[in-house]
């Protein structure tokens, strides 16, 4: 898009904050069909994230502005990536652009992703990015207190 910019960089102390307020989004938490984390539960689990050493974790910077962030991670046998935006930054393309730049330093292949069937955005950025459906699995979602279908998506060059 003509006239914004969008870098990824390492995850700086000043982001968690950020993190913290948009995954407290109840929109965004019923899209992803995922539950908010309190502070002490989201400190654990980022605490974690900054310790891993095996994947790639970047702050997503749209405009000068934290938009969110983008992951890659190892879970089970799989390498995973995943994503989370600020709802102020859905359908602007920051999403696609995000895990297009991680897939340039995320070289480890294949690359699974895991979308709730209802979420149509985070589908259309999996595809756009070359993941294609490789199974569906149905699970419980907490933040929807009911069974899910999430489609896995495979990306494999």
């Amino acid at each position: 898009m003509e006239g914004t910019s969008l870098k990824l960089r390492d995850v700086t102390a000043s982001d968690l904050p950020i993190f913290f307020a948009q995954q407290q989004d109840s929109i965004a938490c019923q899209q992803a069909a995922f539950p908010a984390r309190d502070r002490g539960a989201f400190d654990q689990h980022w605490a974690r994230i900054l310790q891993n050493t095996v994947g790639f974790i970047r702050t997503i910077v749209w405009n000068g502005e934290v938009a969110g962030n983008v992951v890659s991670f190892n879970r089970a046998d799989e390498r995973e990536v995943g994503y989370w935006l600020g709802r102020e930054y859905w359908g602007l393309g920051v999403a696609t652009r995000a895990l297009q730049e991680l897939l340039v330093i995320e070289k480890h292949r294949p690359l699974f992703a895991g979308v709730v069937d209802d979420n149509a955005g985070s589908i259309r950025v999996l595809e756009k990015c070359g993941f294609q459906l490789l199974r569906s699995e149905r699970s419980h979602s907490l933040a929807r207190g009911a069974d899910i279908a999430e489609l896995i998506f495979e990306l494999k060059t």
